[in-house]
């Protein structure tokens, strides 16, 4: 009887192991490693201020942020190469494998950023496209870390946004949201202005014995200053250009995102670049 009670509490134990070990797993799903850089881009110092700000973004929407950068992609184009890398590395979190990734190839100088689960409609077609355009200068000039910090910042907001329910798109683009911000900006700047006008002018109404003097001869004393030579002389011209606007010849963009079977099954999006 009491060795069955043994087994029984051992049997009890273990169950509550692979109980807890499988919670720990639903919490904490996704590779911890979110800067993979193998084609070694960025200095010690870069890689890790980079990984804790992608490890912090990953955490707060429960959606993986992951730079990766290789020499080669072996002869796969980098789509394909992307998305096999983003599984085989167990990158994602949940189920979907929600999540981002830019991974960059070197020796095709190509870069691609494909998304999974949630982050498809996080990360719109319009939405890579803003990252696109936002990354391939500082790639294109070597500026790596600039690049990957541009990434990280543009997808915290792409993010956030999503979490709210109105993800970036055609219908809501990045630009609305930028300009937004520059209106608040500007509101709080004319708030200080108009402070500190009211200000100098109650500083000014307290000086009541000084006088506007404007005229350079009403501070010379009569008869104490003679011009005996007086030239002109021409110092600087101002020219003002007007921009004539010209309409683009690009074609619209149209909403959404587009997918392509993944690995592992389901679905994922993604656009590839050139640097």
């Amino acid at each position: 009887m009491k060795g069955k009670k043994r087994v029984l509490r051992g049997a009890g134990l273990w169950a509550l192991f692979f109980l807890c070990a499988a919670c720990l797993g639903l919490r904490v799903s996704a590779n911890d490693v979110k800067v993979a850089d193998e084609a070694d881009l960025l200095t010690y110092e870069e890689e890790e201020k980079l990984q804790e700000r992608l490890a912090e973004i990953a955490e707060e929407y429960q959606s993986d942020v992951v730079v990766a950068t290789v020499e080669s992609c072996g002869g796969m184009d980098v789509q394909s190469f992307t998305d096999q890398y983003y599984y085989d590395n167990g990158y994602g979190y949940g189920q979907r494998r929600d999540g981002i990734i830019l991974l960059i190839s070197m020796r095709e100088r190509r870069f691609h950023l494909a998304t999974r689960g949630s982050a498809i409609r996080s990360f719109t077609d319009y939405g890579l496209e803003v990252l696109d355009d936002s990354i391939t200068p500082y790639l294109s000039e070597g500026e790596y870390y600039k690049a990957f910090g541009t990434f990280a910042d543009l997808a915290e907001d792409f993010l956030e946004e999503a979490e709210k329910g109105t993800p970036y798109d055609t219908n809501h683009s990045y630009s609305d949201h930028m300009y937004r911000s520059l209106v608040r900006l500007m509101c709080s700047l004319g708030i200080g202005l108009v402070a500190a006008v009211i200000t100098l002018v109650v500083l000014f109404s307290r000086l009541r014995s000084v006088r506007v003097k404007y005229e350079a001869r009403d501070y010379v004393r009569d008869g104490s200053f003679r011009v005996t030579r007086a030239n002109d002389v021409f110092l600087y011209r101002t020219v003002s250009r007007t921009r004539i606007q010209q309409e683009s010849s690009g074609g619209g963009r149209g909403g959404g995102s587009t997918t392509h079977s993944a690995p592992g099954g389901g679905s994922a999006g993604g656009r590839s670049g050139s640097f």
